[in-house]
């Protein structure tokens, strides 16, 4: 099950906390993701964040396999989610919350 969240409260929690909250709501919807679909990351490879230069190569496989997972249930192209992650964080952000809120719609 997918919860409903509002993407912009995400990012102002995002900004308030200092990103703690993002990793955060990485981890949870990763782990919603995974009650979809199979190809969602397993949330527990962030814990590689810590580790200096592997964490760059962790959160790009990362976020290319979250992408993946938003663009099957949803349709959106993995790989521009896969750049905004890169370049524009934030905006990636709020499209995959509003990706994950179709869904969570679509499950009622």
């Amino acid at each position: 099950m997918v919860k409903h969240r509002n993407p912009v409260l995400v990012i102002v929690f995002s900004i308030i906390t200092l990103g703690i909250y993002t990793i955060y709501w990485l981890v949870s919807t990763t782990n919603e993701l995974r009650r979809v679909t199979d190809i969602a990351p397993n949330p527990w490879f962030l814990l590689f964040i810590l580790l200096p230069i592997v964490n760059i190569f962790v959160m790009i496989w990362y976020y290319w396999k979250y992408s993946k997972a938003i663009g099957e249930i949803s349709g959106f192209e993995p790989v521009l989610l896969l750049i905004l992650w890169l370049i524009v964080n934030p905006i990636a952000i709020i499209i995959s919350q509003i990706q994950l809120n179709k869904k969570a719609s679509a499950s009622v």
